[in-house]
């Protein structure tokens, strides 16, 4: 039996810690007991992406199915398009400019799933996601003249679930500048593990319970994870896999003990002291154990991983520790982080924006991530569907709660604040409340009460706007909690709680600006500018509902002593591209495009500016193909650059 890992763990028990040595046994050990409400059912982590970030596909029996099996079908006809035999030069995809050595997806019996990329043909191994809500991803080893990598390596290809499109993931590790395929058959495997998308080193130490690593000869980081106590409770399951080729069962995923410690002892005793309940750790503690995996950053000290990892010993963290000691925030921020509070723009970096919101210091009490989220139950994103309070009397009420209807955050928010005349009870009977209810919340919202129809005075609407990515724009709730200020748009060419969540929409209103596909995932264009100004007059500076100011600290901007323009991001683009100035003084700014033959395309800028650093994106989307110049000039200075646009 493999490595049932020996770690010291602790307890939390009044203020005191009890340390015990303890061992790996499994979550189908866990969920022996942990199957009836007495004992809180958590059978319903089977179903949540912690129990099936990764999949095992050796074989096809699991295709189309959601969680377990490959499930791309970019053409919907009900069949994977590995068995389709997809070919990625016969159609236009975002892997055009390979071709003809663009990728060509198979499947037979002998061989498995497999992705043929000029002549050399990789097999895949396991899948990421494939949930059903954002991507799949596809690990496989590398061939190469000397053998096949032992760690896996994320493929170059995505398939978006919601669009069922491929898109291109970091196909510079599979892929040369120009255009030919990395590998060959002359490929050794020492330059085969110097590929920048190995599982162990990106992605192993979030979905890998009891991770260890090690490194070999060729210099490849290899992972293992922890054993299970009885491998004949996962026979079947494809959310195992012996990673490390011993013979032996690896947790590859995030099981009951990545969050609760080592259950050895628990189980054998029953004690409920020998095991890790988040709820006895301390807010700061319950909050960064969470944090560890829903954030972005490198390992310390020397940033060898992408996740929480001591890369100096080769140890990993434990519960009750805190992110900032063990992991760096690598985070992509939209341009507001210069603000009280700032948003994420990438996904799985909730924990950042919740850490530094009003919530994990709430005067009313310090808010915990599993308060609304519970990992242990089906709903989509775990959403809390239940909570205990207390009723006017002091006495326990259960309130059945949804994100949809409030009732989520009313559970917490009744009784206090602009919801003081909301009681618990009234939330807990909320189908016989909801006039009530809708009432004072209007008055909060400025807004009619319709939360499950139009959304309109939704909570999470305003709160929790989609304003990060993952498969596509905007399919990710922030977690400031901050109804983001349309001055943020204009400041910092970002999404807006109330454009992206209602007003950038068709079916709502649009203070007359016709908003496009293109205009929404550009929030520096001129519609979504002048959409901003509208909703400014209605929550911004003098707003005639909420008169607010972004509040910036210009200590943090720190501001340049220099003019000077960047090179744009990225280059070759298409259809958008960064450009990056810096104003060490106050001057009149103009930022202007020109196409070859020096015709003026675009003004981006042309306007008094303070000192500081700035960029404008600029949408060439009605442009054809090639070389463009953009010049900054301002009271003393001029600067020109050039870039290309590939369509």
């Amino acid at each position: 039996m493999k490595k049932l890992v020996l770690q010291t763990i602790f307890v939390l028990i009044a203020t005191s810690f009890v340390f015990a040595q303890a061992t790996y046994v499994g979550p189908e050990k866990c969920l022996q007991c942990h199957n009836n409400p007495g004992l809180h059912d958590a059978t319903g982590w089977r179903s949540s992406m912690h129990a099936n970030g990764y999949s095992v596909v050796l074989n096809d029996s699991l295709t189309m199915q959601n969680m377990y099996g490959v499930i791309n079908d970019y053409d919907g006809n009900g069949i994977d398009d590995f068995h389709d035999g997809l070919n990625f030069n016969n159609i236009s995809s975002a892997f055009d400019k390979y071709k003809p050595n663009a990728p060509i997806l198979a499947y037979s019996a002998e061989k498995g799933y497999t992705i043929t990329m000029g002549e050399v043909t990789y097999r895949v191994y396991l899948t990421y996601g494939g949930s059903g809500l954002y991507k799949q991803r596809y690990g496989v080893k590398i061939p190469a003249s000397d053998g096949t990598t032992k760690g896996i390596y994320i493929s170059p290809i995505q398939f978006n679930e919601k669009t069922s499109e491929y898109v291109l993931y970091h196909d510079g590790d599979w892929y040369n500048s120009d255009n030919s395929p990395k590998y060959n058959s002359s490929t050794t495997l020492a330059e085969a593990v110097t590929n920048g998308r190995s599982l162990t080193k990106g992605c192993a130490g979030c979905h890998t319970t009891g991770l260890e690593v090690s490194q070999d000869t060729n210099g490849e980081w290899l992972a293992s994870g922890a054993g299970v106590e009885d491998e004949s409770l996962y026979a079947g399951k494809v959310n195992y896999y012996d990673i490390d080729g011993d013979g032996d069962l690896d947790q590859i995923n995030t099981g009951c003990e990545r969050c609760h410690g080592p259950g050895s002892e628990h189980a054998s005793t029953g004690d409920k002291t020998k095991i890790i309940n988040p709820e006895d750790l301390t807010a700061e503690q319950a909050n960064n154990l969470c944090g560890m995996c829903h954030s972005r950053g490198k390992s310390k000290p020397n940033n060898t991983f992408g996740f929480p990892f001591h890369d100096d010993t080769l140890e990993g963290w434990n519960v009750g520790d805190i992110v900032s000691d063990i992991y760096t925030d690598g985070g992509g921020y939209w341009g507001d982080k210069v603000t009280d509070v700032r948003s994420s723009k990438q996904h799985h970096q909730q924990f950042p924006d919740f850490y530094q919101s009003s919530k994990p210091t709430f005067q009313f009490h310090k808010v915990r991530c599993y308060e609304c989220h519970d990992v242990h139950n089906t709903a989509e994103h775990h959403i809390t569907t239940e909570v205990e309070e207390e009723d006017s009397l002091g006495n326990p009420l259960v309130i059945a709660t949804e994100n949809d209807n409030n009732t989520l955050c009313l559970s917490c928010h009744a009784t206090h604040g602009d919801f003081a005349d909301i009681s618990k009870e009234m939330v807990a009977d909320y189908a016989n409340n909801v006039d009530g209810i809708g009432t004072i919340v209007s008055q909060h919202s400025n807004h009619p009460y319709d939360p499950t129809g139009t959304g309109a005075s939704r909570c999470s609407k305003c709160h929790m706007p989609k304003v990060a990515k993952s498969a596509i724009a905007y399919d990710i709730h922030s977690h400031t909690f901050e109804p983001i200020p349309p001055q943020k748009t204009k400041d910092f060419a970002m999404p807006n709680a109330c454009a992206v969540s209602c007003h950038a929409k068709s079916s709502y209103p649009n203070f007359g600006v016709p908003i496009t596909d293109a205009d929404f995932t550009d929030w520096g264009g001129t519609n979504q500018q002048a959409l901003a100004d509208e909703l400014m007059k209605y929550y911004g500076p003098g707003g005639s509902w909420w008169d607010v100011t972004v509040s910036v600290h210009l200590a943090d901007l720190k501001l340049p002593k220099n003019y000077d323009l960047a090179q744009n991001y990225p280059n070759p683009f298409n259809p958008t591209t960064t450009i990056n100035f810096s104003i060490p003084k106050e001057s009149h700014v103009v930022l202007t495009v020109y196409n070859s033959i020096g015709q003026l395309v675009t003004t981006l800028t042309n306007k008094d500016m303070g000192p500081g650093n700035y960029f404008k994106v600029w949408n060439a989307t009605n442009q054809v193909s090639g070389v463009y110049f953009y010049r900054l000039e301002t009271d003393n200075f001029v600067k020109v650059k050039k870039m290309l646009l590939v369509k």
